[in-house]
């Protein structure tokens, strides 16, 4: 049977979705102080990533209310690139059509926020930072993006996962450390705060926090796309399966990897699964 024209769009849209989600998170787990474009690829894969997603789920849910019918062009736009005006919209279907869905609650403790809040300010305010802080446009005016993630995501994230007796036995290994070293080696690093790491101690410091942030910030922001993933499934269900609108069928396929449990999410470091 051969499908429509509006069926290939969608399967498209939602593949560049998967892509840019599964590229973002792959980045996202290995990003580090010594190679800050690996946060700037995460930020531009996750933004669009879940920006599309979002746009899917409104598309879906408004052929499902308007027999099949497809939003206007500004219907989409008026959200442009705002992930929190999307989420909350997201979040209004996903109480719609819940029913009781535990897997449906939205994720939304302070981490999960501040998540989507950086990368809400990158995808509409600060995404050419560094071209601006060169020319003196617009974004310079705002965090740098690097720093507004770690500050915001990365000391949430070591506050809760990296704990106090961790941090005491580290420090003590690292002044041992710098003091051995000190005479023999030169370190010069920027962290993404903007401070600087002179030292072996205090660049062991930053490796393992650098280790946690990496693991749960792509466990946090995975749990964000899992949440986006069940919803296309069930719309995707509910639209073609019950309802037959054609351009639904299969929408839900790419995304089911992204359905996995909590210990996945936090260890797999490439995406996508297939």
């Amino acid at each position: 049977m051969q499908m429509s024209l509006e069926w290939l769009a969608i399967g498209r849209e939602a593949d560049l979705a998967v892509q840019q989600l599964s590229s973002g998170i792959t980045a996202l787990g290995i990003a580090h102080h010594a190679k800050p474009g690996l946060y700037t690829q995460a930020f531009f894969g996750l933004s669009v990533g879940i920006e599309r997603t979002a746009k899917l789920i409104i598309i879906a849910d408004y052929l499902i209310e308007n027999a099949g019918k497809f939003p206007s062009n500004l219907e989409l736009r008026k959200y442009r690139h705002n992930l929190e005006a999307l989420l909350d919209h997201c979040d209004s279907l996903s109480e719609k059509y819940r029913k009781g869905k535990e897997s449906w609650e939205r994720p939304n403790d302070a981490i999960h926020r501040a998540i989507i809040s950086t990368l809400s300010e990158f995808s509409t305010l600060t995404r050419y930072y560094n071209l601006d802080f060169l020319s003196g446009g617009e974004a310079s005016k705002h965090v740098d993006p690097v720093k507004a993630w770690w500050e915001d995501v990365g000391l949430r994230i070591l506050d809760r996962h990296f704990s106090a007796n961790k941090r005491k036995r580290l420090k003590e290994q690292s002044l041992e450390l710098s003091k051995a070293s000190e005479a023999t080696v030169s370190v010069r690093f920027q962290a993404e705060d903007g401070s600087w790491i002179l030292n072996l101690g205090s660049l062991m410091i930053k490796s393992a926090e650098t280790e946690v942030v990496q693991r749960y910030g792509r466990l946090y922001t995975l749990q964000i796309v899992r949440w986006l993933s069940w919803l296309v499934y069930d719309l995707s269900h509910l639209g073609a399966d019950k309802r037959r609108i054609e351009p639904l069928y299969g929408l839900h396929e790419l995304f089911v990897q992204f359905m996995q449990e909590d210990q996945t999410l936090r260890t797999r470091k490439r995406w996508p699964l297939v």
